[in-house]
């Protein structure tokens, strides 16, 4: 298995992705709990129930790393609306997803985090699905997009809502089309109305390998300091 930390790790947060098809060391498949061998018998094809394995002991390993537990005596816990977090409050939070081959996860100190990860693919239901989760904003900035952009510009616009709600852990609670986070891949502040109250984040995008879009989303403390106006990933910008 074969994990690799990315320059894009802020000082709010550090990123990691992982080659899913690569075979994790037994050590790392052996910290995996009960629940998790459960919820991995559940996929049909073999390669998809590989591939979950693969993401839960890389995430295992690295939030091992980060905090000095042992893998296979974190447990884990579940927030109202889904979002995983670690069962003991040691002041580290962390997201992670996944999309075919690869896999993408955030830790972040004292603040949730969120990102999302998609291969750049054919979207041929981006209209529909645009139509069902993206506001008339994000709709008109899609299609004033060149025919050949379109389907990158859906994918990133869908990673940057997917990292916002996976970080506020409100999941699918709040209306998509309610907040703006844009189809370009700008760094940029993010305000979502929830029932607690108004939720702040910052919001950044940038290009992982295989060409792989990638949003992460923290929240944001209206004293932290400013965003920063560009990220950068092995020195290409995702522009």
């Amino acid at each position: 298995m074969t994990i690799s930390q990315l320059p894009a790790s802020s000082s709010h947060w550090r990123l990691w992705q992982v080659d899913l098809d690569s075979t994790p060391a037994p050590q790392a498949v052996a910290a995996l709990s009960e629940a998790e061998w459960e919820r991995a018998r559940r996929f049909v094809f073999k390669r998809d129930r590989n591939r979950f394995v693969a993401a839960h002991a890389a995430l295992r390993e690295t939030l091992s790393a980060q905090c000095g537990i042992p893998a296979s005596m974190l447990d884990f816990a579940l927030g109202p609306f889904g979002k995983p977090t670690l069962a003991e409050d040691i002041g580290l939070r962390f997201n992670l997803s996944h999309s075919q081959s690869l896999a993408l996860i955030a830790v972040c100190e004292n603040a949730e985090v969120g990102v999302d990860i998609e291969l750049l693919r054919p979207m041929p239901d981006a209209w529909a699905l645009a139509d069902n989760h993206f506001s008339a904003a994000e709709r008109r900035a899609l299609a004033a997009l060149p025919p050949e952009e379109r389907d990158r510009g859906f994918l990133c616009c869908w990673t940057r809502k997917e990292a916002c709600l996976k970080a506020t852990g409100l999941g699918l609670s709040v209306d998509t089309r309610s907040f703006e986070v844009g189809v370009l891949p700008n760094v940029r502040e993010v305000k979502i109305d929830s029932e607690d109250g108004i939720v702040y984040l910052t919001l950044s995008s940038f290009l992982g390998v295989q060409g792989a879009l990638c949003a992460v989303a923290h929240v944001l403390d209206r004293e932290a300091i400013p965003v920063p106006s560009r990220l950068r990933v092995n020195n290409e910008m995702f522009a």
